[in-house]
C-alpha cells in the first residue's frame, strides 16, 4: 500500500536540507537580497519529489507600471501558491519592466516557493522586519523596557496547546482564506497566532519556523488587512526581544 505523502512530510523533509552554503547576495549593505540558485533548488527538488512541477500565472500589471509575478508548484495533489514583484537590487519594484527582469523574477518566486515547503525558508523568516536602510539616518537609541507578550487566556490554553502540535509537525493550522475574512476575524487570528507562538516559541529559530511555515497567510494579511498585519509584527518582535534577552 502505497502510502501519501503529506505537507508535513514534505516540510520535514525540505526544512532539514542544509542551504547555507548556497546562498547568493546582490545588492549593497542593509538592501541585499539573499536569495538560491533556481538551478540548484530544482536540482534538490527532483532529487526528493521528482513528480513535483510547476506553474507561472499569468503577470499582473500594476497601475504604476510595476509587475507582480506568481507560480504555483504541485507536488502529487498537494500545491502551494507564490508571488513576487519584478525588484531591482534595493528591492525597488521595477516600472516597467523588460523580459530579462520578469524572467528573473518568475526564478526567484519558484525558489521562493519552494521555501514554503521548507527548502531554504529560514532565508525568508522575517525577511520583511523594518530595517535601516542605506539612505536613511539610524534612529537615535530610546531607553525603554520591553513590553512581556500577552499571557495566554486560560480558556484559550487548551486550543493553543493543539494548534502548537500541529506547528511542531511543520503544518499551519490557521484558516487560510483570508479573502472571505472581515477586520474582526482577522484580528482573532492575529491574536491566536501571538498567543501560539508566545507558546510555542523558546529560540528565534523557532519564530522563524514558524514565520516561514504561515509566510502565505501572512502576505495576505498584509494585502488585505494591513493593520491586523502590522498587530501581528508587534507581537512577534515582542517576543523576539524576550527571547534574545533570555527573560523567556
Amino acid at each position: 500500500m502505497t502510502t501519501k505523502t503529506t505537507y508535513a512530510d514534505v516540510w520535514k523533509t525540505l526544512s532539514k536540507i542544509d542551504c547555507s552554503g548556497k546562498i547568493q547576495k546582490i545588492g549593497q549593505g542593509n538592501r541585499q537580497l539573499s536569495y538560491l540558485s533556481w538551478a540548484w533548488a530544482w536540482e534538490i527538488m527532483m532529487q526528493n519529489y521528482p513528480e513535483a512541477q510547476f506553474y507561472f500565472f499569468e503577470d499582473t500589471l500594476h497601475p504604476d507600471d510595476s509587475v507582480t509575478v506568481s507560480c504555483k508548484v504541485n507536488i502529487g495533489d498537494l500545491y502551494r501558491e507564490m508571488w513576487l514583484p519584478v525588484m531591482d537590487h534595493r528591492n525597488n519594484a521595477i516600472k516597467a519592466p523588460d523580459a530579462r527582469q520578469i524572467s528573473d523574477a518568475k526564478m526567484r518566486c519558484l525558489v521562493k516557493n519552494f521555501a514554503l515547503w521548507g527548502l531554504g525558508h529560514f532565508i525568508y523568516a522575517g525577511s520583511d522586519v523594518p530595517t535601516v536602510t542605506d539612505d536613511e539616518p539610524a534612529p537615535a537609541p530610546v531607553a525603554k523596557k520591553t513590553a512581556k507578550p500577552k499571557a495566554v487566556p486560560k480558556n484559550d490554553a487548551d486550543m493553543v496547546k493543539s494548534l502548537s502540535e500541529k506547528v511542531k509537525s511543520g503544518e499551519s493550522p490557521f484558516p487560510n482564506d483570508v479573502e472571505n475574512w472581515d477586520e474582526t476575524m482577522a484580528d482573532e487570528v492575529v491574536d491566536l497566532m501571538v498567543n501560539t507562538i508566545t507558546g510555542l516559541a523558546k529560540t528565534v529559530d523557532d519564530m522563524k519556523s514558524f514565520w516561514s511555515a504561515n509566510m502565505d497567510l501572512i502576505q495576505k494579511l498584509e494585502k488585505h488587512y494591513p493593520e491586523a498585519r502590522a498587530k501581528l509584527q508587534q507581537g512577534f518582535t515582542a517576543l523576539r526581544e524576550f527571547i534574545e534577552k533570555g527573560e523567556k
